[in-house]
């Protein structure tokens, strides 16, 4: 548990930064200015890989992992075998990588933000090429260097370097490897500030997070919702019969019925899409942290929900972290967490006549149905979706007592002739 811990502190501390972006699992781009050499930075005029050779020869090369930890460490990874040159024995030809450039050796990396560069540390570490130092190019193997720094540049999943060998430069091209995006599951928002945060910059937190006081106040019910993703590509928010209530929705900042199209009852899709890490939210009043926020601004009226809404996610462990600019460089920020809540026969709109009252309670609660339905079952679960309180009735109201119930947040189901609700509910 500890590691897990420290691994999403560390990445939660970079998320935004170049060293989060930097961070991970890359290989050479196959494209020929991906080792590529000549007289000046950009120009490529001495060689190029050829694209025969990418597929070809140095296949072995091409899928030669370099991997940048969060924590600071490096290590390449080569799946046994390497391209091997004059200068380490080899004959331009596939063969076992030969220390100390064989990844044997412990190596560090660190960027610098100032300057824009990258530097590995620990003798035989390297990025492109084996060969390639500062100032030079190595004669054997037994001259590599402690460490070696590379001017760099990060778009997205891509990454290019460069290096000065005196009197030339080489050029390395590099995409990210992005393991699996797969959110399926049941997600609540983590009960911390930084789960709701806004600033001028994506990672700048600095106009507002939610103060920790609402999060178990007038949030509570806001961070019960669930955003449930399904392994079938299907989509819903699930909110428990209550949310947290904005102007531009016409509530007053506080709990109340979910407003439409934000209230779940339309059907919505997810697609997630590992190599730009994005999830997209495919259904109008869809949405992941909050309902105002979209791709360009925030909404004015719940009538102009969009269609369509993409995030940047990452999920690190059980944790989901979620970005959207919303215009002028400016960013949300939420924060998710697994949850196991039960979702079976929750429904985000009470049944019609359905009262539960008083709530939050002191003590007991009534249930009833103001049409005058026949309510069948009253059942109080936890989170954990254990039933801790069950009443058959044959009733259209009734009075159910909390006395051995520990305070805290249920769900309540209610089940009547003409459906099941579930409603959050909270006990003093």
């Amino acid at each position: 548990m500890m590691k897990k811990i420290t691994t999403l502190a560390l990445f939660a501390a970079l998320v935004g930064s170049s060293m989060a972006q930097i961070a991970g699992t890359w290989t050479l781009s196959p494209v020929e200015t991906s080792l590529a050499v000549g007289p000046a930075k950009g120009d490529y005029g001495w060689w190029k890989v050829p694209a025969a050779e990418i597929t070809g020869v140095r296949a072995c090369q091409f899928d030669d992992e370099f991997v940048f930890n969060a924590d600071g460490t490096f290590k390449t990874n080569f799946q046994n075998s390497t391209f091997l040159e004059g200068w380490q024995g080899g004959s331009n030809a596939c063969g076992t990588p030969v220390a100390p450039h064989d990844g044997t050796a412990a190596a560090t990396w660190k960027y610098n933000a100032t300057s824009k560069t990258i530097t590995i540390y620990g003798k035989g570490a390297y990025l492109g090429l084996a060969k390639v130092f500062n100032g030079g190019e190595l004669a054997k193997p037994a001259d590599a260097k402690d460490s070696i720094t590379y001017e760099v540049s990060v778009n997205g999943n891509n990454m290019s370097l460069d290096i000065s060998i005196g009197g030339g430069y080489w050029h390395f091209e590099m995409s990210k490897k992005m393991p699996p995006l797969n959110p399926t599951g049941l997600w609540k928002l983590r009960p911390v500030s930084t789960s709701m945060a806004v600033g001028p910059a994506k990672g700048d937190f600095g106009w507002w997070k939610v103060p920790a006081a609402e999060i178990t106040g007038v949030r509570a019910c806001q961070y019960d919702d669930i955003y449930s993703f399904s392994a079938d590509g299907t989509f819903k928010n699930e909110l428990q019969g209550s949310t947290f209530l904005e102007g531009w929705q016409g509530g007053s900042f506080a709990c109340g019925t979910p407003v439409a199209p934000h209230d779940g009852a339309n059907a919505g899709k997810w697609v997630a899409d590992k190599n730009s890490g994005t999830v997209t939210l495919v259904g109008k009043g869809s949405y992941l942290g909050l309902p105002k926020a979209f791709n360009g601004g925030e909404l004015s009226a719940p009538s102009g929900a969009k269609d369509t809404i993409i995030y940047e996610v990452a999920i690190v462990a059980d944790t989901m972290l979620v970005d959207i600019g919303i215009g002028n460089g400016a960013y949300w920020h939420y924060e998710l967490v697994k949850t196991t809540a039960p979702t079976s026969g929750v429904v985000n709109n009470a049944l019609n006549g359905l009262m539960i009252y008083p709530n939050p309670s002191f003590g007991d609660f009534n249930v009833a149905m103001t049409n005058g339905s026949m309510i069948n079952a009253v059942r109080v679960m936890n989170f954990n979706g254990q039933v801790v309180l069950e009443e058959m009735v044959k009733k259209s109201a009734v009075r159910i007592s909390t006395e051995g119930l520990a305070s805290g947040t249920y769900l309540i189901s209610v089940e009547t002739n003409d459906g099941t609700a579930v409603q959050r509910f909270i006990k003093h």
